[in-house]
């Protein structure tokens, strides 16, 4: 593996693009920002609930990943870790959503399925935040694949409730701040424990790493690193672990943040 100075970890939905302030594509200031870091010897890696095909407009940008909320972990094209849900779970699942309408999508490391694509809290979903078709297939044409992280669409705040008592005892949930999903991983996986995984990976002590987020499922990560940064709009509950508040990514965050640190 490469000697890096140090690692920068970005969630993605909201900190690198905004789908409420309909930006889908890294601003030209954030795309500069990651290619200064790189250049001046870091680690520039996703950390997100997303799984990596998700994140394929922006690969040229990074070279390591840690998605699935923590499950996958990669850096300059090995894997490290891939965490995998087993089939038998899966099928449990499909089963306890099905009575009460809920949408399960299973994410894999090259390859997503949807069991429910046609309902509308997963439509709703597909059209927020600009997700490809290709990205996600129909659950009946599912190939062989580890399945790494699940996701959970519903349509009443009931629903969460009762999928927090069906599986809390066996996975973590990081339900979202604004929108009716949930993402779902394996007990003891979150985005922290891929970030250690990752700093055990390159031996990069604490001090040298540094994150910026914005949602509720970010706490693990913003705790985790050396230095965390808050996007401009961000869950309020990131405050006391946030080093300091940067702007939207409307406002060019990223790099104005990186530009406080002294990283670029």
């Amino acid at each position: 593996m490469k000697d890096y100075k140090g690692i920068v970890f970005f969630d993605y939905d909201g900190t690198l693009i905004d789908e409420v302030d309909g930006i889908f594509q890294m601003p030209d200031s954030t795309k500069e920002a990651l290619t200064k870091l790189r250049e001046n010897g870091y680690a520039v890696c996703i950390c997100t609930g997303r799984t990596k095909q998700f994140s394929e407009d922006v690969k040229e940008y990074f070279n390591g990943y840690v998605t699935g909320v923590g499950a996958y972990v990669e850096i300059d094209g090995e894997v490290i870790q891939s965490i995998e849900i087993t089939e038998s779970e899966i099928e449990n699942l499909r089963q306890i959503c099905a009575p009460r309408n809920i949408v399960l999508l299973m994410d894999g490391e090259t390859q997503s399925y949807c069991d429910g694509m046609e309902q509308e809290s997963y439509q709703f979903f597909k059209y927020v935040f600009d997700v490809k078709d290709h990205w996600v297939l129909p659950w009946d044409t599912k190939e062989k694949c580890r399945i790494n992280k699940l996701t959970f669409f519903y349509d009443h705040d009931e629903d969460y409730d009762f999928l927090k008592a069906h599986l809390s005892s066996r996975f973590e949930l990081a339900k979202h701040i604004r929108y009716h999903f949930t993402d779902a991983t394996p007990v003891g996986v979150d985005k922290g424990s891929g970030i250690r995984t990752m700093m055990d990976a390159l031996g990069i002590p604490i001090q040298s790493t540094y994150a910026f987020g914005d949602g509720d499922n970010d706490v693990s990560m913003i705790k985790t690193v050396g230095t965390g940064i808050v996007m401009g709009r961000h869950y309020k509950g990131l405050d006391p672990y946030a080093a300091f508040t940067t702007d939207t990514v409307a406002e060019n965050g990223i790099y104005n943040g990186c530009k406080k640190l002294g990283l670029i």
